[in-house]
């Protein structure tokens, strides 16, 4: 995915420093140097960024229509086969809307990882099927486990993904055969799909917004479906209602960190 992606001396550079299968994110910053992180360092390189490398890596991955893509460009990221490409520029407002994001400044490119097994760790959990929040830091993890904690599930029961931002899924990596999923839709305007036609046992979702996502999945829990999702956090004592309304729907949370190494297991939490 990368190869196709970046600039033949960005790309270089990167694989120099770190192997191409553990990068976990590279960083482009116009002018400055250039960054790539694997699961437990950050390596700044001595290789200055130019614009024509940012340029290089929106035109690939919007394949040359920026237009198509407006939509991830108002939410400030595109997707490109499973990578997360944040964008950082100027902000064009029309109001309280954002209309898009252009004079790109810097690029966070993160990939995906997929790691077969660590889900074993919570057999527990799986075992009893139960309402799964996990719970971690941006760069801990969550997406990984997640993405896991599918495959393991896919095996017996039928699970539907919602990978709204693409991130979970992709042709490579490996499910069960009991596997359907739905991209690059809003969660709010496929729920009601799924609970009348899709009969899913167990939804994955990824990225949970407090407030704008409670009643998602209150309508999925109450149609007797469970649920496996991430939310940004560093454990489950927020003051903010809208955050505890969201971890109250669940039975078990699952708390991750970035320290010593990406998706260190805090605790489990039996919030039920």
């Amino acid at each position: 995915m990368l190869r196709s992606l970046l600039p033949s001396g960005i790309l270089k550079a990167s694989i120099d420093r770190v192997p191409l299968n553990k990068i976990t994110e590279i960083r482009l910053r116009v002018g400055r140097q250039l960054c790539v992180k694997d699961a437990s360092n950050k390596h700044l390189l001595n290789v200055t960024v130019t614009e024509e490398d940012v340029k290089h890596v929106i035109r690939v991955a919007t394949k040359n229509s920026l237009y198509a893509y407006q939509d991830e460009i108002k939410c400030g990221f595109i997707s490109y086969n499973g990578i997360r490409i944040g964008l950082v520029g100027t902000v064009v407002t029309d109001g309280n809307k954002i209309i898009t994001i252009k004079d790109y400044s810097s690029l966070v490119i993160r990939v995906p990882h997929e790691i077969i097994g660590i889900a074993n760790r919570f057999n527990n959990v799986l075992n009893n099927l139960q309402n799964t929040l996990i719970i971690a830091p941006p760069y801990g993890g969550k997406t990984t486990l997640i993405r896991d904690i599918a495959r393991v599930l896919s095996g017996k029961y039928d699970v539907l993904i919602i990978d709204e931002r693409q991130e979970i899924y992709n042709d490579t990596f490996t499910f069960g055969p009991n596997v359907d999923v739905i991209s690059g839709a809003p969660k709010e305007l496929v729920t009601e799909g799924i609970i009348r036609a899709i009969s899913a046992e167990v939804v994955i979702l990824d990225e949970l917004i407090p407030s704008s996502d409670n009643s998602v999945i209150e309508r999925l829990i109450g149609a007797g479906i469970k649920v496996y999702a991430t939310l940004h956090g560093n454990g489950t004592d927020f003051t903010n209602e809208s955050y505890n309304r969201l971890i109250n729907l669940f039975d078990v949370a699952i708390i991750l960190g970035n320290k010593p190494t990406v998706g260190s297991i805090k605790s489990v939490v039996r919030l039920k």
